[in-house]
């Protein structure tokens, strides 16, 4: 597909997220606001988040600040901007007070992420969270988990979907500074191996 055609694609699908009700209570601005995807439709790598933070849901681009900052780190550390990568959610709504995304949002919404990431095509998904390790390893039966922290695989092959579960960046605030050092260096390797082997 043509960039200029993902690029239509992903538009038709942020209207649709955008203009979706299907939620009670979910996608009203500025209480539970939604976002599609931000970034690079011709991205190597995407990022799966669980749902919209407040913080998102007010600048429209996953991972705004708070746990996104070890994403930003590791961008830095890989000499790549944050409009080069494909970053979404599961949900792309904002949970009322930052809850867990009820199971019938994750259904609901799940079509949608399934949109983006075709248009995409990325060759390395990463998934933050339980509620995006279950949606992309059903998504992706086939596809080969690799190990966290991140290790280059021996062999790679082409047409294969590689899938990387690291733990959610938000839990690394309980956890003392030495835990979490590790964290957005190995996410700069994934992402640069990425970007390399496309």
């Amino acid at each position: 597909m043509a960039m200029d055609s993902k690029r239509r694609a992903l538009k038709l699908v942020a209207d649709r997220i955008s203009a979706c009700r299907e939620c009670p209570g979910m996608n009203e601005r500025g209480v539970t606001g939604s976002a599609a995807g931000y970034g690079s439709e011709d991205s190597p790598v995407a990022i799966v988040g669980q749902s919209l933070c407040r913080a998102c849901m007010e600048t429209g681009i996953p991972f705004t600040g708070g746990s996104g900052s070890y994403i930003d780190n590791a961008l830095k550390l890989a000499g790549r901007a944050k409009s080069e990568i494909f970053i979404t959610n599961v949900v792309h709504c904002h949970p009322p007070d930052d809850r867990p995304s009820h199971r019938h949002e994750i259904d609901n919404c799940r079509h949608f992420l399934h949109e983006e990431l075709d248009v995409v095509r990325p060759r390395l998904i990463i998934g933050l969270g339980k509620d995006a390790k279950e949606a992309l390893s059903s998504r992706y039966p086939d596809g080969r988990h690799l190990a966290w922290p991140f290790v280059k695989p021996r062999a790679s092959r082409q047409d294969m979907t590689y899938l990387l579960f690291p733990e959610h960046p938000g839990s690394l605030r309980f956890k003392k500074t030495p835990d979490r050092a590790y964290y957005s260096p190995s996410l700069a390797r994934a992402i640069t191996w990425a970007f390399d082997s496309r």
